[in-house]
């Protein structure tokens, strides 16, 4: 994106990959100065055939850029997906980084948010829902090398049937990094006893003025909710769906794009029903 212009409509960009494909598919976002974009990547499946994804996504943020970035996956249940995305921010740059994970037989994701400048601001929200035998497997990393920046992270996840979920993030602070401020929660809903889910949060702090907390929860369904909205004249199934749906919505809330929040209610109720 060229200094200075700022787009308000978002771009979108579809990679589509049917049965016996290798896709290597590579995602490069420069934000120049004040400039302000908005990009969506959809990731889908033609069939229902094997397959495999390994990409890249890149994201540079010059001084005072803003960036909107929203990574959606929704493979089919026969394909591999491995990605590396990474994101660089100078000066007073800002970046919301949108990841959701429907899809895929197994996906391992990394994600790196480097400060490199003071002034910077990340938010990284992210949202997944395996069922049946899927493995979703996410590591964060919110690196803080310069000082006075902030990055917020929050991932949520429900799972059901016999499906896996694995979340490691770290927030790093180097010993320049005065004065950051950064924050990574991790909530997961486990629908199913077979269901697993394992939250490793993590903190590396090399500086001594700053604000850096971490949480995680893994939790099933609460019987006196389900009784609740069910005296209320709700369906068993109904009242997990109103659950479901709530839970995820502190996420959904934040997604800058109304017709991105649409999308990804429906996939929600679409997995619900499954």
């Amino acid at each position: 994106m060229p200094r200075n212009v700022q787009i308000e409509l978002p771009f979108h960009g579809v990679t589509s990959i049917s049965s016996g494909v290798a896709d290597f598919a590579h995602t490069l976002i420069i934000a120049e100065e004040n400039s302000q974009v908005t990009y969506v990547d959809d990731l889908i499946s033609k069939d229902n055939g094997a397959a495999f994804h390994s990409g890249v996504v890149e994201i540079f943020a010059r001084p005072g850029a803003v960036v909107r970035y929203m990574h959606g996956q929704d493979w089919n249940t026969n394909t591999w997906h491995f990605s590396t995305q990474q994101a660089q921010m100078l000066r007073d740059a800002q970046l919301t980084w949108i990841l959701s994970s429907w899809g895929s037989k197994l996906s391992k994701i990394n994600l790196e948010m480097q400060m490199l400048e003071r002034g910077g601001h990340g938010e990284l929200l992210g949202l997944y829902f395996p069922s049946g035998r899927q493995h979703i497997d996410h590591h964060t990393m919110q690196n803080h090398f310069a000082d006075h920046c902030t990055s917020d992270l929050l991932f949520k996840g429900a799972l059901r049937d016999r499906a896996r979920s694995v979340y490691s993030g770290s927030i790093k602070v180097w010993p320049h990094a005065q004065k950051t401020d950064a924050y990574q929660k991790n909530n997961n809903l486990v629908l199913d006893r077979r269901a697993r889910a394992d939250s490793i949060p993590g903190l590396e702090i090399e500086a001594d003025d700053v604000r850096c907390t971490h949480g995680a929860t893994i939790s099933k369904i609460e019987p006196e909710y389900l009784f609740y909205l069910m005296a209320r004249g709700l369906s068993k199934f109904q009242a997990e769906q109103m659950i479901v749906t709530g839970f995820f919505e502190e996420v959904l809330n934040r997604v800058p794009v109304e017709g991105v929040r649409r999308k990804l209610e429906q996939v929600i109720a679409r997995k619900i029903h499954m």
